[in-house]
């Protein structure tokens, strides 16, 4: 964008920056940059970024049903707001994963009679988002779901990679260009070919999630020597790197931001997502040129903004990006936006009164505090709903939440929404002994061997992928390598033997391969159970009336350490 300025001033030297309440970036506060000598024929071009956003439209924490969240897209929407002032046309693109997540999301998608228009849509159209991704958990209410609201909003939903089975026809808008001062800007959306797997009930032989590095392949040069575009952003579910979370033959990179920069020349810039991180990083592309990267956390908890300063050559030839800055901005200290408050004040009230309906009462206290290091009464309410659903021998549940409390008194339905917060179906699988011992061996990773006598926890190992298992009496030594760290293993008082077969209830995570759990591939899906295993312990209560702690106190399994 020509100012008519003999000088280059960035963003991050701009006043404005004050007015963010001396908000801390990633290992900076105000930059001190001088100003750079440059040409006429100098642009700059602004984008910011927010990613993971999962139904955070106001600092409200609804499972606790109480204000002050430090995140949240209506304290986003204040920062955009002052980034604005001074840059009118920077982009604001989001990296996906916005559909599901909490309460708030849950309402509109499996509540709501009027079939409302989702109200972080309405928000997104409000703040006046250039685009945003389709993340994986999009598809988590289904297709007609997700495509009934990007029906109802303004703001472009893109996803490239994603197909119509069997053909090469995109099944949504591939890209977006905009206008920003006068130079093109090319907005490529990509999904992780991961959805493909978590949430294979919903889309198999319906949709084709591709590997991303191809499609990007195939899209930039077209972007760049077809559509004109002087800068390309790939905007992605998917993070610049990390390890696949699934181990499925065939199924392509999940985190495949590295792999595009290393592979497909001309990317300028990402806008990342799905890792719930907060990332920046300039780095060096094919042509020479600086990239910029970042990833802006998860709920709003960051805005991320890159600026490129772009060199429009003339004539024939390319424009360039010869430099490129980032900055991460925390959301936790800006105040929020009144006017994103005032349009979900009724959504926000009818959710409200959803999360706090009582579905039973308890004279207990009940806690997930210790969930990973010992039986708990709250995992065994998961897996009481889990056995008595399917009919199975065993279940497998993970403490998703370790800071779950209620009782006594009742039981919320927000209580429940915290243990659970996933959308996760249920499945019957039959698997045999050596595959329940390998299914303990490798969830046991979550835990690295103790130092003086202390439990040490894995910091590459995520707290939902530990699942416990009810049905079975088990031991695992922490002091062994995983692999040789279970040391009793018996199914009602006999030990289990390799060729032993067992019927066990899984969530539809776990058993569609997250968490590359590989051992379950070669396990026999009995029933499949499309309901969620919320909404399975939401009814469960809601028949008992009344649970206590001693109905619960199944001591099975415990770590020696």
């Amino acid at each position: 964008m020509h100012n008519g300025k003999p000088a280059y001033i960035s963003i991050f030297t701009t006043l404005f920056l004050i007015a963010l309440v001396n908000l801390t970036g990633c290992g900076t506060t105000e930059p001190q940059m001088e100003a750079d000598a440059v040409s006429p024929d100098t642009s700059s071009v602004v984008i910011m970024g927010t990613a993971d956003l999962h139904g955070y439209v106001r600092a409200w924490d609804y499972y606790r049903d109480e204000g002050g969240l430090d995140n949240s897209m209506s304290r986003v929407a204040t920062l955009v707001d002052s980034v604005r002032d001074h840059h009118p046309d920077a982009l604001l693109l989001d990296a996906g994963d916005w559909l599901q997540g909490n309460s708030f999301a849950e309402y509109f998608a499996t509540v709501d009679e009027d079939q409302s228009h989702y109200p972080l849509l309405e928000i997104a159209d409000y703040m006046e988002y250039d685009a945003f991704v389709l993340g994986n958990h999009e598809f988590d209410y289904g297709i007609s779901y997700l495509n009934r609201q990007i029906d109802q909003t303004e703001t472009p939903i893109i996803g490239a990679n994603v197909f119509y089975h069997d053909t090469e026809e995109p099944a949504y808008l591939p890209y977006i260009i905009r206008e920003v001062g006068k130079l093109k800007v090319a907005v490529l959306g990509l999904n992780t070919p991961g959805t493909a797997v978590w949430n294979r009930t919903r889309v198999e032989g319906r949709l084709d999630f591709r590997d991303g590095v191809e499609v990007a392949s195939r899209f930039v040069p077209k972007l760049k020597e077809e559509k004109g575009a002087d800068v390309v952003v790939v905007l992605a579910h998917s993070a610049f790197d990390g390890d696949d979370s699934y181990t499925e033959e065939g199924v392509p990179e999940e985190n495949f931001g590295r792999s595009i920069l290393e592979q497909v020349p001309d990317v300028d810039a990402f806008v990342l997502g799905h890792r719930h991180r907060t990332f920046e990083k300039i780095t060096e592309g094919q042509h020479g040129g600086p990239v910029a990267v970042i990833e802006s956390g998860r709920w709003g908890s960051h805005l991320g903004i890159i600026e490129l300063k772009v060199v429009d050559s003339g004539g024939d030839q390319p424009s360039e990006v010869i430099r490129a800055e980032t900055r991460m901005y925390s959301t936790a200290h800006a105040d929020e936006h009144q006017g994103v408050v005032g349009k979900v004040e009724d959504a926000h009230h009818k959710v409200r009164e959803y999360v706090n309906q009582p579905l039973a009462t308890t004279p207990d206290m009940w806690s997930a505090g210790q969930a990973r290091e010992k039986h708990t009464p709250i995992i065994e309410l998961i897996h009481r709903v889990q056995l008595e659903k399917t009919g199975a021998q065993l279940s497998a549940a993970a403490a998703f939440n370790t800071n779950v409390e209620f009782g006594p008194g009742d039981i919320r339905l927000g209580d429940i929404a915290m243990l659970y917060p996933y959308e996760n179906t249920l499945y019957k699988m039959e698997l045999t002994g050596r595959q329940i011992r390998d299914f303990l061996e490798y969830t046991s990773r979550y835990y690295l061997k103790p130092e003086d006598g202390e439990l040490k926890t894995n910091p590459q190992w995520p707290g939902f992928n530990y699942d416990m298992l009810s049905g079975v009496d088990y031991e695992l030594d922490l002091r062994h390598e995983p692999g040789e760290r279970i040391v009793r293993l018996e199914y009602q008082g006999e030990p289990v033997q390799d060729e032993d077969t067992f019927t066990v209830a899984i969530n539809s995570y776990r058993a569609e391969g997250g968490g590359g759990f590989q051992m379950l591939a070669g396990g026999r899906v009995l029933e499949v159970i499309d309901t969620s295993v919320r909404d399975m312990i939401i009814s469960y209560l809601k028949e008992k009336g009344e649970i206590s702690v001693s109905e619960f106190d199944q001591e099975n399994w415990n770590l020696i350490y």
